[in-house]
């Protein structure tokens, strides 16, 4: 089992569409489920904001032989948020639950998304901020081993990352540019280079900046 993040910017109609919508290839099977929360308020909540950084949005991905049960989903669920919104209660923030398992080998997927305000005050509020690996690493070696399901730091399993020694300062800003094109690409906002150059320039990255930031050193 793994904790992704994807970060997201504007309207939250994309993403709300791509986690729920029965009719994409694949899901005809198997459509998504909300498990969890109102995926109309959540994406109602992310267009009533209008800073840069509207909401955020991941998944806890199970490996094919993890097979967890629907009581281990619910534990993971409840422990996930009450580490991502430490100190908040639960009318503070809002949070929707996608669980897909139309995928290869019929693998659950939760997939997570939430406005980044906090609700009383509605003032922002990151679940995910830059470094956020170190918070929720615990909380994904905590159930991996405990049912021994698939590690990704296992050296038997092979990595889709690598990472390369860089200022700290560069390293957020390149988090943050991958999360926001992660995203993109997810809801189909994306699908080739001239997308991902309009999407950086929407996003107020100007080519002299991100091509420095995602340059390799």
């Amino acid at each position: 089992m793994l904790i992704k993040f994807f970060g997201g910017a504007g309207s939250g109609g994309g993403i709300a569409n791509y986690l729920v919508d029965p009719d994409r290839a694949g899901r005809e099977d198997a459509p998504p489920e909300v498990v969890r929360g109102n995926i109309d308020q959540t994406r109602e909540l992310i267009d009533s904001t209008d800073r840069k950084w509207t909401y955020s949005t991941g998944v806890i991905s199970f490996a094919p032989e993890d097979r967890p049960t629907e009581a281990q989903q619910d534990a993971l669920m409840d422990d996930f948020e009450r580490l991502a919104f430490a100190g908040l209660k639960p009318d503070q923030y809002d949070i929707t639950w996608v669980r897909h398992s139309h995928t290869s080998g019929g693998r659950v997927e939760l997939h997570f998304l939430t406005p980044r305000t906090e609700l009383s005050s509605g003032k922002s509020f990151n679940i995910a901020p830059p470094g956020w690996e170190r918070s929720y690493a615990p909380l994904r070696d905590a159930y991996n081993y405990e049912y021994e399901w698939a590690r990704p730091d296992d050296p038997q399993r092979s990595r889709t990352l690598q990472w390369t020694p860089e200022r700290a300062d560069r390293g957020e800003a390149r988090e943050t540019i991958t999360a926001y094109l992660e995203s993109a690409i997810v809801t189909g906002q994306i699908s080739d280079r001239e997308g991902i150059v309009s999407a950086l320039n929407e996003a107020g990255y100007k080519p002299h900046d991100w091509a420095k930031t995602t340059s390799q050193r």
